[in-house]
């Protein structure tokens, strides 16, 4: 049981330590190797299941809606959704933030951007009140990122600019040095 723990424990860590860090595949390794264990609690489970759902959408690029990657995407959009579905309606803080900015996200990359958009709103707004900085920070990014997909910078950079204020006040000086590149890469072209 002891082993058990320390290995559940390690591929969690070592997953969410990939994911922040943009390491698509070895996220995808330890990420499969945690949900293997069926002895994983359930908050560990919608965790890994909510990220391994963004860690997907990473891989699509340019709102290809058609390939393997997309297919991936949508599929880890599928499992992830059915299972934060229940768990937000029972608690809408610690669920209901993820489910929005799964369902941003999906919106964003089907071409829905009014629904996306009032989607990215409803997570930061949750995130914001839960107090979840750090996945605050990243809806923030995330609706930074789609708004200059579609042309809206002045409004991406209001949205990295909350991103860049969340991750200071979570302590990654990775993720404001990042998103700092982001905003100074905006105002150079």
């Amino acid at each position: 049981m002891y082993a058990q723990r320390c290995k559940e424990t390690v591929y969690f860590n070592k997953s969410m330590q990939s994911f922040w860090l943009g390491h698509t595949q070895r996220f995808t390794h330890y990420s499969k190797k945690l949900l293997e264990i069926q002895s994983l609690g359930s908050h560990n489970r919608l965790t890994i299941l909510f990220y391994a759902a963004l860690n997907a959408f990473r891989g699509v690029k340019n709102n290809a809606r058609s390939g393997s990657k997309f297919n991936t995407a949508k599929l880890r959009y599928k499992e992830a959704i059915s299972a934060l579905k229940p768990s937000a309606e029972l608690s809408p803080l610690n669920f209901g933030n993820k489910a929005h900015l799964l369902e941003a996200e999906m919106l964003a990359l089907e071409g829905e951007h009014q629904r996306a958009k009032s989607s990215y709103a409803a997570s930061i707004t949750s995130f914001c009140s839960a107090g979840y900085v750090q996945e605050h920070g990243l809806a923030c990014e995330l609706a930074g990122n789609h708004y200059k997909k579609i042309g809206e910078v002045e409004t991406a950079i209001d949205f990295f600019e909350q991103s860049k204020r969340s991750y200071m006040g979570w302590g990654s000086k990775m993720k404001v040095d990042f998103i700092t590149q982001k905003i100074e890469n905006i105002h150079r072209n």
